[in-house]
């Protein structure tokens, strides 16, 4: 699934409209707060495309707006900014230590076959790599459906080819001018 190039032009301008919001807070400060601020204004014009129909778009507007709240408001302008700044994400619901230690006591108990030891270090797996992609999909820990923590995956992958390609053309566009 590639983005599209009205994703492309929309993230840029939404990109671009972040970057002038922020330049004059950046203009005198050192590389890393630079770094910081590129990236945040890449953040939330990633999180505008999908105008917080997203769980990652909702966590990114979230996260962005407790560091600049006003780039976030002028970026998501239109777009009921104020909702999607205020909305709290559900945290998913834990399960009582006594009752998962109960079952994992119970399910020891059981002799294994060779099939299910199998099947259960697969679990294990899925599991453990689950856990890794809720760690690096923004407000992936609230998702606790697998399949919905996939579909959120596959569409932040396609918001992450479309800032890199704008990133891209843009340094590709600079090197030409450089060479003239």
């Amino acid at each position: 699934m590639q983005p599209t190039s009205s994703m492309k032009e929309e993230f840029l301008k939404k990109w671009q409209m972040g970057l002038e919001i922020v330049r004059p807070s950046i203009d005198n400060t050192n590389v890393s707060e630079r770094k910081k601020a590129i990236k945040l204004s890449a953040d939330v014009a990633m999180a505008s495309l999908r105008k917080g129909t997203t769980c990652w778009s909702r966590a990114l507007i979230q996260k962005s707006a407790t560091e600049d709240n006003f780039l976030v408001r002028q970026v998501l302008s239109g777009i009921k900014a104020e909702t999607l700044i205020n909305k709290k994400l559900t945290k998913k619901v834990v399960c009582h230590r006594k009752i998962v230690r109960r079952s994992k006591k119970i399910s020891r108990r059981k002799s294994r076959s060779a099939s299910e030891e199998a099947a259960a270090k697969a679990k294990r797996i899925v599991k453990k790599r689950t856990q890794g992609l809720r760690s690096v999909v923004p407000g992936g820990e609230f998702m606790s459906n697998d399949v919905l923590l996939l579909q959120e995956t596959l569409d932040y992958i396609v918001s992450l080819q479309t800032q890199v390609n704008v990133m891209r053309s843009i340094v590709d566009a600079a090197e030409a001018e450089i060479e003239r």
